[in-house]
């Protein structure tokens, strides 16, 4: 362990190295109280400021991307408290806020400027679709906690907003080549004016990614390419109204290694790789008009679609969206803000040997109502915002998810904050009306008929949403300038979760041979609560320095209300692949005119799976990313970025799916952006 001391070491001396040689810089000065005043949107769906926010929320800055050397979303997202965040193999990821984490965690909403982007078809992300350029990125606005009574459903315990850059109308561009042991990559972004009104940007991101290694050391066949562009014009109507229209487009191409079951005999599972292709796009259209000094109205629009086709299943879904929003001030104090929108979804599913769906297309209709009231009470520095949705969709009843949030600040240095929410997850297309074929079991020497087993999780029209109820509580202080604390708690009580309940077996034909077929039926058996805390600690060291210390802590505890032989695998697959403890501390230098210097030292517990087919786990570990980074011109940097530096290889998840468990590398890579 002598590594992770001497590291520690590292980022305690080098702050006063760096001043005691840098007294003139001033490349890492942060004012935390220009920092708190950050104005975010994605708590109330209005602009209000970091300090006020009654909510757990932190804003994932554009001068942290670039100092991470985040080469993708996930990456970047390694830097907030609360979110766990797992690299599966070379080309995909498990993330989730405050628990429940898997390859699709299903209570995470992620929205590209306001835009939904996960699959009703398993109610959760392609992260591995998301390849935009870094630099296009403005913020990441990451809220830990249910934001369901403005963004909806499945915003049950997080919401993360992904906000791009808008267009400025200057004559500029930049141009970004990677290349690295696991990575290589080309991007290119330029932005103009078309005249006085009308602005544009547009960039395009190529990348190549090598295959990961299995839990044996062998090479995978999971390597993947990733092309995509997007194209957004910004447009000021009169001095009333703007609009903005965008689009991205993308095609990927991947190889993935599957554990595929065998229905022929010997009926032992066997390892097949094949091709993953990913093709997709939008389009949408962003309307606003401030109808007085203190109305505004705004209405969005958007089209998807995409294709996703692999050894499993093939998968085309369109999705058409329209919102309403109205702002105003009714009178003195208040703020609100209602409206309404409507999604129609539609997927054509192509199953295989181990997947079928009840309908090969499917219609999904969403459509809902909210409306929130912040009353603001001046003369005790007092905010309270309460408001509820009202949703209805094609796979489970009308839903209301209400919220109360409360905000006090004592002084402009201290913010304390309260909030209860309800929120659900609705029932995803998989749950509701799909057969996975999983495991084929050998015959017993018993059986005269030499008749297989199967077991067969079914799919179930009746399952019903998830319910959260949660509680919040939390503070943010500002001691001194350079000196800030961002603390939250919560107590979730979860209802209705998804369980297995052991169906009787029949005999069946299924894919042309005969199984004494075993049902594992999903139902909502599963009820619990979890708790737990997140800190943030930033130091300004000096004026080139800063160490910035976070830690999360969540304990799950969940039963089975109708229990059988299933329900603890089913439990600890929900609550123990997720990270109970995380803390990382990050030291941001400027060694120089010059050179900056970035390191990270972070510690994650044991994740593990108390399976029917063997008990998996992740040993907790400490690891190190490292960027060095140097200005050699003013138009022209470089950057060395080195990820899991203390491990040559390590595993950092357990997938639930068939895709095969990988060992993440070490890897360097080196950057070069030009920008004019």
């Amino acid at each position: 362990m002598n590594y992770i001391k001497w590291l520690a070491i590292s980022l305690t001396l080098i702050p006063f190295y760096s001043y005691a040689d840098n007294s003139e810089q001033d490349f890492t000065e942060i004012d935390f109280e220009e920092l708190m005043k950050i104005e975010v949107t994605s708590v109330s769906k209005k602009n209000e400021k970091l300090s006020e926010a009654a909510a757990a929320i932190y804003v994932v800055t554009e001068e942290e991307i670039r100092r991470t050397g985040a080469t993708s979303i996930p990456e970047a997202l390694f830097l907030v408290p609360g979110v766990d965040v797992a690299k599966i193999d070379s080309n995909k990821w498990a993330v989730s806020i405050r628990g429940f984490n898997g390859r699709f965690a299903n209570k995470l909403l992620v929205m590209i400027d306001g835009r939904s982007i996960y699959t009703p078809t398993s109610s959760g992300v392609y992260w591995e679709s998301l390849n935009y350029l870094m630099s296009e990125i403005k913020r990441i606005e990451v809220i830990r906690g249910p934001g369901a009574t403005l963004w909806g459903a499945n915003a049950v315990n997080g919401v993360i907003n992904i906000i791009t850059k808008e267009a400025t109308g200057k004559e500029a561009g930049t141009l970004s080549l990677t290349m690295g042991t696991e990575s290589q990559g080309i991007g290119a972004s330029v932005e103009n004016d078309i005249s006085d009104k009308t602005k544009f940007r547009a960039y395009a991101n190529g990348r190549k990614l090598a295959e990961s290694k299995d839990l044996s050391g062998h090479d995978q066949d999971n390597e993947g390419k990733y092309v995509q562009a997007g194209l957004r014009f910004d447009l000021a109507l009169d001095d009333d109204q703007w609009l903005t229209l965008q689009g991205d487009i993308y095609q990927h191409d991947q190889r993935q290694q599957f554990s595929v079951s065998n229905f022929e005999d010997p009926y032992l599972a066997n390892i097949q790789s094949g091709d993953v292709d990913l093709i997709g796009g939008n389009i949408g259209a962003r309307w606003g008009m401030k109808t007085s000094i203190d109305s505004e109205l705004n209405i969005r629009t958007n089209y998807d679609f995409y294709e996703h086709n692999d050894l499993q299943f093939k998968e085309t879904r369109n999705t058409l969206n329209i919102e309403i929003e109205h702002q105003f001030t009714p009178f003195k104090n208040h703020q609100l803000i209602w409206g309404g929108g409507y999604r129609w979804s539609q997927s054509d599913i192509e199953g295989s040997a181990s997947f079928s769906t009840s309908s090969s297309i499917q219609n999904l209709d969403i459509w809902n109502l909210f409306i929130q009231d912040t009353m603001a009470l001046p003369e005790q520095n007092l905010s309270l915002t309460f408001g509820t949705k009202i949703e209805g969709n094609t796979n489970s009843s009308t839903e209301i998810q209400p919220n109360i949030r409360l905000s006090w600040l004592p002084s402009n240095k201290v913010t304390l904050w309260g909030a209860i929410s309800r929120a659900v997850r609705v029932p995803s297309q998989v749950e509701s009306g799909s057969t996975i074929n999983i495991q084929v079991i050998q015959p017993s020497e018993f059986d005269p008929t030499a008749t297989p087993g199967l077991l067969q999780i079914v799919g179930n029209n009746g399952f019903q949403s998830e319910e959260l109820n949660a509680y919040e509580l939390g503070f943010r202080w500002l001691p001194t300038s350079t000196l800030s604390f961002d603390v939250a708690t919560f107590y979730n009580v979860y209802d209705d979760l998804l369980s297995y309940d052991i169906g009787d077996a029949e005999i069946k034909n299924v894919n042309g041979s005969t199984f004494y077929v075993i049902p594992i039926n999903l139902d909502n058996n599963l009820e619990g609560y979890s708790y737990g805390t997140e800190w943030l600690v930033t130091w300004q060291v000096t004026r080139q320095s800063r160490l910035r210390f976070s830690y999360s802590f969540i304990d799950i505890k969940l039963k089975d209300k109708a229990e059988n032989s299933f329900s603890s695998e089913v439990i600890s697959l929900v609550a123990d692949r997720s990270l109970e403890h995380q803390a990382s501390l990050w030291g941001s230098f400027d060694l120089s005119d010059s050179v900056e210097l970035d390191l990270r030292l972070y510690y994650a517990s044991e994740r593990k799976w108390d399976s029917s087919g063997g008990d998996y786990s992740i040993s907790d570990g400490f690891d190190s990313d490292l960027r060095i980074g140097w200005q050699a011109t003013k138009a022209l940097s470089f950057s060395i970025i080195g990820r899991n530096l203390l491990h040559a290889e390590k595993q950092q998840f357990i997938t639930e799916s068939s895709s095969t468990d990988s060992l993440i590398e070490r890897s360097i890579a080196i950057n070069a952006l030009y920008h004019w």
